[in-house]
């Protein structure tokens, strides 16, 4: 349904399929104990070159979370606060379900954090268990004394935790409160009765903390309740259906909130089998040997398989034939002929033969990817979302999905555009899906969440005729990387800022041609400082070489994926409003001018002052602003 109201062109989201009554996050587990106790609910192996796959069905998850949550009752009030890191495992679901369902808090973090990230992370959330795999284990031991709050330590074992390890858990002192995971519930006796799983005492109870992307120190801590997350599986469930038997690949982390709802808690609420992938070298094989129907992915990975299956075809000398075959599946699939499967059989056969969707979120999708999947006969399904709504909020669904688009919003999610009834504008989102709070900040939370409920995205965006979304731009400056991470440049100017040779600094992203986005930075050089410390004039060659001092500095503290690649400098004050913030769009502005109207690359460009290069390219009227 769309309608204009006031100032704003709504579109609810229509509800194409019949969910199941989930209202708390218990009953996705109980639903699957009583539905399909002995289906496998997910495989893996302990270690990638393992010829064996272990397993649990849906009847070991609703026992194992109930052996957690009693396990975790003995240790810890029921409230509790729990923070979780690791690779993507079944103890990882087991803990998460037994937490965020009904016994406390829980804080997933992302395992590509640096060690020395975790400890504000630990602080803010309040934390007083920690549950990690074991190579994370030194890291933990040498912050614990600085971390009154962290009471328990707890490995994740998994298999493969080294010996020297073990032993020092097994002789650990009752007071140290450092356990084995799976020690511990390998020692409580499974119940003979059917499972009983806490409940929240309200479905808007407290269930997780999820940081936002920036540093753990300044980065934001969005509160989703039982309510807010169950409200997004079943808005999904009543957008998508995939008919049983359904096996997935479990590619993303799932700490990820978009991974977490769509590869985790929906599948398992279609009562599917989750295959955890071992690993990026082995994508190809995986998809093979599990015959995957579905997958969540980020456009990285759509982009490496598109780019691997064109290049095998390229060397054996069948490009031609792949792209007449594709021609032909395309053009009949437009006429109403639907055999895309049937002609692209044998491309089909090396991603495992059942590959029919594929979710992908973060960023957006070449077009001639998309081409290639719907010609072989697999649907992407592009979403859109943020960690405040939990995090989906609308995605091409298996009725709908139009190409360049996020898709129509979830069922039953109201999306605003804020753009005067016409047009182009914010995206606003209305639903239970909208998160509860920032963590301890009233004053973002009310600046996210107005008064009328309405979350502001910060997204720029329009409905096409299909009220489907179309995402045109941010308003905020955040750089979407094509693996999906995100990063924030206040966060990378603000590190410059700490440096006194910097007086001022821009953080952008540059899209290369290779279709990489370099992480760049503009720097006006504080010449006075440098002056004071040289006592003499500055070189060029200093500047520069002070300059590339300051981001090494900058880059070992950051993880690899936002790093700053490219640097130039100036010695000429930025564009800036009368509150003297940096006019992004005016900087940005003269800078792609310049590539635009030159061959340059942020290779050219790396180290050099940029006063010179660009300021006798730029119209008269970029110069006088």
């Amino acid at each position: 349904m769309k309608e204009n109201s006031r100032a704003m062109q709504i579109v609810t989201g229509k509800v194409w399929y019949d969910a199941p009554p989930i209202e708390l996050l218990r009953d996705i587990v109980l639903m699957g104990y009583q539905e399909f106790p002995d289906r496998e609910m997910v495989r893996w192996r302990v270690r990638p070159k393992d010829s064996e796959l272990q397993s649990r069905t849906y009847r070991d998850l609703a026992r194992d979370v109930e052996k957690m949550q009693i396990w975790l009752q003995e240790k810890l009030p029921v409230g509790s606060r729990i923070a979780l890191i690791g690779e993507n495992s079944y103890l990882w679901m087991v803990t998460w379900l037994a937490v965020a369902s009904g016994f406390g808090v829980i804080v997933p973090i992302d395992r590509l954090l640096k060690p020395d990230e975790l400890k504000p992370i630990l602080e803010r959330s309040g934390s007083v268990m920690f549950i990690y795999d074991a190579d994370w284990h030194e890291h933990v031991d040498k912050m614990a004394d600085e971390l009154p709050a962290l009471t328990h330590r707890v490995v994740m074992d998994r298999g493969i935790a080294p010996e020297p390890l073990r032993e020092r858990i097994a002789s650990s002192q009752p007071s140290e409160h450092l356990y084995s995971l799976d020690d511990e519930l390998a020692k409580l006796p499974t119940p003979g009765d059917d499972p009983v799983l806490l409940a929240p005492n309200d479905p808007t109870d407290d269930a997780a903390i999820l940081f936002t992307s920036g540093t753990s120190a300044t980065s934001k801590a969005a509160v989703l309740t039982n309510k807010s997350i169950v409200a997004d599986v079943v808005a999904l469930l009543g957008s998508v259906y995939f008919p049983p038997p359904l096996y997935t690949l479990s590619m993303l982390p799932i700490h990820h909130a978009f991974e977490n709802t769509c590869g985790f808690l929906t599948v398992i609420a279609l009562g599917g089998t989750i295959h955890v992938f071992d690993g990026l070298r082995y994508i190809g094989k995986n998809l093979e040997e599990h015959k995957a129907h579905l997958t969540v992915v980020v456009p990285a990975i759509l982009d490496a398989i598109y780019r691997r299956v064109m290049s095998e075809a390229a060397k054996t000398g069948q490009a031609k034939k792949l792209k007449l075959g594709m021609s032909i599946s395309t053009f009949l699939y437009k006429m109403g002929i639907d055999v895309r499967r049937k002609i692209m059989k044998d491309v089909l056969d090396k991603l495992g033969g059942n590959l029919k969707y594929i979710i992908c979120g973060a960023a957006p999708v070449e077009l001639d990817t998309l081409k290639f999947f719907r010609a072989i006969g697999v649907e992407v399904l592009a979403g859109y979302g943020l960690t405040e709504a939990s995090p989906v909020v609308s995605g091409g669904n298996t009725c709908v999905n139009e190409f360049e688009t996020v898709g129509q919003p979830l069922a039953g999610v109201v999306v605003a555009i804020d753009n005067g009834g016409k047009g182009e504008g914010e995206i606003l989102v209305r639903s239970d899906i909208v998160m509860k709070e920032y963590l301890d900040d009233p004053e973002a939370t009310a600046e996210a969440i107005d008064q009328d409920g309405w979350l502001h995205t910060g997204d720029i965006g329009h409905f096409t005729r299909k009220n489907s979304l179309v995402i045109t731009g941010r308003s905020k400056s955040m750089i979407v990387l094509p693996s999906g991470k995100k990063v924030f440049p206040e966060e990378l100017e603000a590190l410059l800022y700490r440096h006194e040779v910097v007086r001022d600094a821009f953080v952008f992203g540059y899209a290369g041609s290779a279709g990489d986005v370099v992480i760049t930075a503009k720097v006006v050089i504080n010449q006075d400082k440098l002056r004071d410390r040289l006592n003499r004039e500055p070189t060029e060659a200093e500047m520069a070489e002070a300059l590339a001092t300051i981001i090494a500095d900058v880059n070992r503290g950051l993880p690899s994926f936002k790093e700053i690649r490219s640097y130039f400098y100036s010695l000429q004050d930025m564009v800036k409003t009368t509150t003297l913030k940096i006019r992004r769009g005016v900087e940005l502005a003269q800078i792609e001018d310049y590539f635009s109207r030159t061959k340059a690359t942020w290779q050219s460009l790396k180290g050099k002052n940029i006063d010179a290069i660009i300021g006798n390219l730029l119209p008269e009227v970029v110069r006088t602003r």
